[in-house]
């Protein structure tokens, strides 16, 4: 795992072996580069096997969800979605609930954190929020180059991570 990334690497401790894992991805495929984390939830569905590792492609909606998460009982949930950080497009990092802001903070129906505090709570489980860097939110077909390219390095990173790299097409 030589290529691993800080943020993926602080996910380690999150994940131990035979962890029951859910992704959220999180984001509007017609807002451009808010559509990453949804995008990087559609890649990981390849190693998805229901028993341990569910990915869900929450949209703009990511609280629609919440039941489909807690049927699944995961240990740990990560969500994915673009978050403005002033860091290089495509950049992406493990944030603490506080620093859920930015750009793409508005664009969903319920605040993240609060949607977060939710998931942990009717779960029982462990919440991590990972967040790429969007170059724009704004109405719009098609993510910036650089914030694609960032998500599927986030994607094998995380496939990598948990032993199913092999399954990604």
């Amino acid at each position: 795992m030589s290529g691993m990334t800080a943020a993926v690497a602080m996910l380690r401790p999150l994940l131990p072996p035979n962890a029951r894992t859910a992704v959220l991805g999180v984001g509007a495929e017609l807002r451009r580069d808010d559509y990453a984390g949804t995008y990087a939830a559609h890649l990981l569905s390849a190693c998805a096997d229901g028993k341990n590792f569910l990915t869900v492609e929450g949209g703009t909606a990511p609280e629609n969800f919440v039941g489909v998460i807690r049927s699944f009982a995961p240990d740990v949930v990560i969500v994915i979605d673009a978050a403005g950080m002033n860091a290089e497009p495509g950049t992406y990092a493990l944030l603490r609930p506080e620093e859920i802001t930015g750009a793409t903070f508005s664009t969903h129906m319920l605040p993240l954190p609060v949607t977060l505090s939710y998931v942990e709570a009717s779960c029982g489980c462990t919440t991590a929020y990972v967040g790429i860097q969007p170059v724009s939110v704004e109405q719009g077909i098609g993510m910036d180059e650089r914030v694609r390219a960032g998500a599927e390095r986030l994607v094998r990173e995380i496939a990598e991570l948990m032993g199913r790299s092999e399954k990604l097409l």
